[in-house]
């Protein structure tokens, strides 16, 4: 490690790419907010590449074959989320160890809390399904430098953990390769296509069932003679009520023209 420089990207050739496996795993959805649009995640993520100047002989230093060094000792890939909503994105990721073997094989296994921007489309709330994307590659390493390679073609949910709002139905996961307008280089990046779908349980007991039953109320005073005193004094009440329930609605949604939830209409 004398020689060692962690500024240098670790590639056999300068002219060669490193190839940097990455992977995440989703372990829970912490919080979908409709209002800023930011999904809240808790993932961990593997990266792994080859480093030839961390290569030894095992039998020349006690047959070890694995060692563990601090993370900021060694040369990382700058691989962030591009769609990142955290103003404290440096401190969203924990620092942990990094595992190399005798053969230069390095893996950074590390656990972060991702807050990433997602829009959200609340007309069928909340009988609504969400899309929301993480997109990760590199900052300043282009295509010829880092190479970003899938680590599996499926997304990681083995050890996810059920969220009582919002049901995992499916994480796709895709590489692509983009050129920006400040330069000729492409820049590969690898995006996890996540898919909620809400549970409307809650909502339907608390929200649509009393609105139901409001109107239900408010029908029957048609049907009160038209001298009785009590048949204003349930038109106000109704309406009053009705009024709640909207702004119970309209602080839950984002405030966004492009799509209105339907369920306001409704009510």
């Amino acid at each position: 490690m004398s020689n060692y420089d962690k500024s240098v990207r670790p590639s056999l050739k300068a002219t060669m790419a490193l190839n940097i496996t990455f992977g995440l795993a989703l372990t829970q959805i912490i919080d979908v907010d409709e209002r800023n649009q930011i999904l809240t995640t808790n993932c961990w993520l593997n990266q792994m590449w080859l480093d030839y100047s961390l290569q030894w002989n095992a039998s020349d230093f006690g047959n070890i074959q694995v060692i563990r060094l601090p993370a900021e000792k060694l040369w990382k890939p700058d691989i962030i989320l591009y769609n990142n909503a955290d103003s404290q994105y440096n401190n969203a990721i924990l620092s942990t160890n990094i595992i190399v073997t005798s053969d230069g094989n390095v893996t950074w296994l590390s656990s972060a809390i991702f807050r990433s921007s997602c829009s959200i489309n609340v007309e069928y709330f909340p009988f609504d399904e969400q899309k929301c994307v993480m997109k990760f590659a590199s900052w300043t390493y282009d295509g010829f430098q880092v190479n970003l390679v899938i680590q599996t073609e499926e997304g990681d949910l083995s050890n996810y953990v059920t969220n009582g709002e919002w049901d995992m139905m499916d994480m796709i996961v895709e590489r692509n390769v983009v050129y920006y307008s400040c330069c000729e280089a492409p820049y590969p990046d690898i995006t996890y296509h996540i898919i909620l779908r809400r549970r409307p349980l809650f909502y339907v007991f608390n929200l649509i069932l009393p609105c139901v039953l409001i109107t239900g109320i408010a029908l029957m005073s048609f049907y009160m003679p038209s001298d009785s005193g009590e048949k204003v004094t349930l038109g106000i009440t109704t309406l009053l009520s009705m009024t709640v329930f909207l702004m119970v609605i309209g602080e839950s949604m984002p405030p966004t023209s492009e799509k209105l939830p339907l369920i306001g209409g409704l009510l």
